[in-house]
């Protein structure tokens, strides 16, 4: 069978590194696989070489003309099936099949943006119509495109990401210099969503409270440049005035985004991922397959990947002192409860993560879909948490 996956381009980001991720999974299992981008950004094109995987970039300089070449693209190919991962891609792959395809079609959501179920975002989903299947990597992006289309039931299935455990696995973590000492990771591009701001009052909150707790933060992605949204832009001028306000700058060090971010994972205490709302972040899910514990925002499918108390930690997003309560609670704990936090991690990853039950229901979707049938397919994982439900309100 042969899959064509499509996205907007091969840069850092959490959508782009499981789509690669994906594609590498369904070639080991003998699919006929090949990457399309319409923008040349090659950050993780390394993994689909080693893979041995076709790729093809077809950049255009306008909207419409990409649109017209994607359009080329998927109705001159000679793909079984097509997947698409983010929502431009996703459009230009539902516009090509129109009025009618002789490939299947499977779409996919990565994000869970609150209240996305209503107003003008629901009419961006009708495309999904055109869709055989959608896919989302949350319960809760689920829900939201069901009640965003109620004639969606039934196609929309929850498949979490997958990890490569041979290159995300625990190792030996650097020793602290002190018991007062905690070295945390944020590993992502930096938007405001990201909540970088309440989490830098928060570190400041933590040095009021706590002067004896040395934090040291390192925080892994692509900065906001004269291109990025004004929010992002905003959001970081307001960081580093509260750096530079409040002394942190022997606490927070920026890094750019790195292919081999294992030995960063490895080296932190906890990673913390305090975002306004996920879909299932790749980070945190490649982190707990390095046996760290986690400190997370109670949102979206949050619930199934952090216990609160077992491999880490949940806090409210919205609250400096719960965000800064929750980083000096676990401060606290001695190093032993640390490591049966990172191990429980562990455990956990490679019930939720096993790259061979998530590619064996991409492909059991991505062969329904080219064979364009429709059958029941069951969610993976079928549990449900309750920060899923909550954060649809």
């Amino acid at each position: 069978m042969k899959v064509l996956c499509l996205i907007d381009h091969l840069g850092h980001g959490g959508a782009q590194r499981q789509l690669c991720t994906i594609a590498v999974l369904l070639k080991r299992l003998g699919m006929d696989v090949s990457m399309l981008t319409y923008h040349h950004r090659d950050f993780y094109l390394p993994l689909l070489e080693q893979a041995g995987i076709e790729y093809k970039c077809v950049e255009s300089s306008s909207i419409p003309r990409r649109l017209l070449s994607m359009r080329s693209e998927l109705r001159g190919g000679t793909q079984d099936v097509v997947l698409a991962f983010l929502k431009s891609p996703v459009l230009y792959a539902e516009l090509a099949a129109i009025p009618r395809r002789k490939w299947g079609l499977v779409v996919s959501e990565r994000s869970a943006v609150p209240g996305s179920h209503r107003g003008w975002h629901r009419w961006f989903r009708v495309g999904h119509l055109m869709a055989d299947y959608v896919t989302a990597n949350s319960h809760t992006n689920r829900f939201m495109i069901e009640r965003s289309i109620p004639a969606l039931m039934g196609r929309v299935i929850t498949v979490y990401n997958s990890v490569d455990f041979s290159l995300f696995s625990p190792g030996v973590p650097a020793e602290p210099v002190n018991n007062n000492s905690l070295k945390l990771v944020v590993a992502a591009k930096f938007r405001a969503l990201k909540n970088s701001v309440l989490l830098m009052e928060a570190l400041a909150l933590i040095k009021s409270k706590e002067p004896l707790l040395k934090i040291n933060l390192d925080w892994y992605g692509l900065l906001p440049n004269s291109e990025s949204p004004t929010e992002d832009i905003v959001a970081y001028n307001k960081v580093i005035d509260i750096i530079k306000n409040h002394s942190l700058q022997d606490c927070v060090n920026f890094y750019p985004a790195i292919l081999s971010i294992v030995d960063a994972y490895r080296n932190a205490d906890a990673i913390i991922s305090p975002s306004f709302y996920e879909g299932l972040s790749n980070v945190v899910c490649e982190a707990m397959a390095c046996g760290r514990p986690i400190l997370i925002s109670n949102v979206s499918d949050a619930g199934n990947q952090v216990q609160q108390g077992y491999n880490g930690f949940l806090f409210d997003p919205t609250s400096v002192t719960d965000i800064a309560d929750t980083i000096i609670r676990f401060a606290k704990l001695t190093k032993l409860e640390k490591d049966v936090m990172g191990e429980h991690s562990h455990e956990l990853a490679e019930q939720l993560f096993d790259p061979s039950l998530v590619a064996a229901k991409y492909a059991e979707i991505l062969t329904a879909a080219a064979q364009r049938k429709k059958i029941s397919i069951d969610h993976w994982v079928p549990q449900v948490p309750e920060s899923a439900k909550t954060s649809l309100s």
